[in-house]
């Protein structure tokens, strides 16, 4: 008998360039920061700390370093797209989340404004333990219309599917594709993202920015 996959979802991952001038550099500010952020009202969980809203001083510090942090993405994520695309990262949408004890996120996308919708999204493990933090876990897209799943990946579990991940690895996939991220074990070590949106461009001339 034949199996046939059609219309598989595809999710990305590589090493950041520079990771560990990317953590020299943010590290300990995100970290001093970290307590003056305020979430988003339309997120469901307090469990956690993000500069997404843009206030100060989380979107100083991306703003600060983003020509550093662009640099080392665009060349981290330069392979994933063949010479045909032009990609973009949009600089509106650079943010981090900080996890401690026991904080978490709920099931969420990254699709962004419907006017101007995101294409892919990415998330940088700046600061990571896979000891005790927890990787995102996507969940099948099409798991409303489809009771039965026959995939044997030992990473999948029902409608969810879980990438091995360590500091330093950057995850690139659909920003459709919802995720969450379950609570972290309680540990000195912080939990330390950085999530950016891209738009595909144009299909011509291959070009990053």
């Amino acid at each position: 008998m034949k199996s046939i996959e059609i219309f598989p979802v595809t999710i990305f991952q590589e090493k950041v360039y520079r990771n560990d001038y990317l953590q020299d550099l943010l590290i300990d500010e995100i970290l001093e920061a970290s307590d003056k952020l305020i979430i988003p009202e339309d997120w469901s969980t307090n469990k956690l700390k993000t500069s997404y809203c843009g206030e100060p001083p989380g979107y100083e510090i991306i703003s600060r370093n983003l020509p550093a942090l662009k640099k080392c993405y665009l060349r981290t994520i330069d392979s994933f797209f063949d010479q045909h695309y032009t990609i973009a990262i949009d600089d509106n949408l650079v943010w981090y989340n900080v996890y401690q004890d026991g904080e978490y996120q709920e099931l969420h996308d990254h699709l962004g404004d419907p006017l101007v919708p995101a294409h892919f999204s990415c998330i940088h493990f700046l600061s990571y333990d896979k000891k005790n933090h927890s990787p995102p876990q996507f969940k099948d897209p099409l798991s409303q219309i489809r009771n039965l799943s026959l995939e044997l990946d030992s990473n999948r579990c029902g409608d969810y599917y879980t990438p091995q991940v360590e500091e330093g690895d950057l995850i690139m996939f659909p920003s459709y594709l919802q995720h969450a991220v379950l609570p972290c074990i309680k540990t000195n070590y912080p939990r330390i993202t950085l999530s950016f949106n891209l738009r595909v461009l144009e299909y011509g001339n291959h070009r990053s920015s």
